[in-house]
């Protein structure tokens, strides 16, 4: 099966879901970190996004930890592999 791919400027699809109550979904993801270094998170969910910036604030539900991120950055977002051509 070949892999799911996804523009960065469309990853909002993915790290902004909510479901029927309008929680926020969570999900998986991997990131290049300013070092160059792979970064991994689970069970992560979405709590505000610059658009101008195109960064997105994320927390992370089990240690309560909350990080930005900028959206170009993202490699994968569950099983979807993030592009940026």
């Amino acid at each position: 099966m070949s892999q799911k791919l996804l523009h960065y400027k469309h990853v909002h699809l993915l790290m902004e879901r909510k479901d029927e109550r309008g929680n926020p979904v969570p999900f998986s993801f991997r990131y290049i970190k300013k070092n160059g270094e792979i970064m991994e998170g689970e069970n992560v969910v979405c709590t505000s996004v610059d658009v101008k910036k195109k960064m997105h604030t994320i927390k992370f539900l089990e240690s309560g930890q909350v990080r930005t991120i900028h959206d170009v950055l993202l490699i994968s977002v569950d099983d979807t592999r993030i592009i940026v051509r």
